[in-house]
C-alpha cells in the first residue's frame, strides 16, 4: 500500500489526520469571515488530541496570513460585478 493511504495508518495517526483537517477547516472559516467558535470545536475533539488541535490551528492560522482574505478580487466570479 502507498505510504499516503490513510487507511493503512494506525488508529492514532488516523485520529491526528482527522483533527488536523478540523483545524484547517476552522482556520479557513476564520479567513473567509464565516462564523466559527474555535473553543467549541476544540471541545469536540478527543481530550488527548486537544493540544495537537491547538498546535495545528496555530500552524494553519499562520499559513492563512499568506493567502487572500474573503473579499479579495481572486474570489470574485466573472460577471459578478459589485454595484455601488
Amino acid at each position: 500500500m502507498s505510504k499516503w493511504n490513510i487507511a493503512s495508518f494506525s488508529k492514532e495517526e488516523q485520529d491526528k489526520v482527522a483533527v488536523d483537517k478540523v483545524a484547517a477547516a476552522v482556520a479557513w472559516q476564520e479567513r473567509m469571515s464565516k462564523p466559527v467558535v474555535p473553543e467549541l470545536v476544540e471541545r469536540e475533539q478527543p481530550e488527548h488530541l486537544r493540544e495537537y488541535f491547538r498546535e495545528r490551528l496555530r500552524v494553519h492560522r499562520l499559513n492563512s496570513l499568506q493567502l487572500p482574505r474573503a473579499n479579495a478580487p481572486e474570489y470574485n466570479k466573472p460577471g459578478d460585478e459589485q454595484q455601488k
